[in-house]
């Protein structure tokens, strides 16, 4: 908890400062449906997921990003049956525009993640944490300057207590930007 709370707190220090920000939209708000999909085991579950964003320069974002899905399927050292996993990473995007439109980006982050078991052996401890790298790609599309769509795919790898964890993800969103 004390990880989330300092990265919660860079990104507000960030958003203090509009000193580094283009003139626009300079904070980017976004929420939508996750797909998690285990590549071992063939599992997959349905979450959600919210984004911060906050421009740094034309091109790059600083992003808080945090997905959550329950009744994921799992087979680990933790649990072989359902699971809830939560991550929150803190990382950055950048961005490359195709058309006036629409932005292509590459995300990247690394955080924290919990598992915690629906089903644990008796006596053993149902959750466990540990860390978390992401690398995701995807499309950001604007309906009117500062309202669109997000849609992207991304590879997690735990490390740490979760090093056995690899999944994927694709991610839908509606995004707002001031």
């Amino acid at each position: 908890m004390k990880r989330i709370t300092l990265l919660s707190a860079a990104i507000l220090i960030l958003l203090g400062s509009v000193a580094l920000a283009e003139n626009g939209p300079s904070v980017r708000i976004s929420a939508g449906p996750t797909m998690l999909f285990d590549p071992s085991t063939q599992e997959s579950g349905i979450g959600g997921h919210v984004t911060l964003g906050y421009k740094l320069a034309p091109a790059w974002e600083i992003e808080l990003y945090g997905a959550s899905s329950d009744h994921f399927d799992m087979k680990n050292h933790l649990t072989s049956g359902d699971a809830s996993i939560s991550l929150v990473t803190l990382g950055g995007r950048y961005l490359s525009t195709f058309s006036g439109k629409t932005r292509g980006f590459i995300a990247f982050g690394a955080g924290v993640m919990e598992i915690e078991a629906e089903d644990s052996p008796a006596g053993n401890d149902d959750t466990r944490s540990g860390g978390i790298g992401r690398f995701g790609v995807g499309i950001d599309h604007s309906f009117i300057p500062n309202l669109g769509v997000t849609m992207g795919a991304g590879f997690n790898r735990g490390f740490g207590d979760t090093d056995e964890v690899v999944l994927y993800d694709l991610t839908l969103s509606i995004f707002c930007a001031f």
